[in-house]
């Protein structure tokens, strides 16, 4: 397999993965979707979709909470520029 081949099969495969990803997320806001008369969240959910996709809480929060995600880089980068 050449170089060019090989680099056409990962740029495939890249996309394929963001796809698929994206259907996770679609399917995680769904099965994290807050009840609707306490307009909580589900006891047990989030650690429950951490352990059927291998992702971290963190992570699954942030998929479902992109607001909370973009705090969070937001946070991160004054740390990096106040703290360096």
């Amino acid at each position: 397999m050449s170089n060019v081949d090989a680099e056409h099969e990962l740029a495939q495969a890249v996309e394929a993965l963001r796809a698929t990803e994206e259907r996770v997320a679609v399917a995680l806001r769904a099965f994290l979707e807050r009840d609707p008369v306490t307009g909580r969240p589900v006891h047990g959910r989030i650690g429950r979709a951490a352990q059927i996709t291998g992702w971290g809480e963190q992570r699954v929060k942030e998929i479902v909470t992109p607001a909370l995600a973009d705090r969070r880089r937001a946070k991160r980068s004054g740390e990096k520029e106040g703290g360096a």
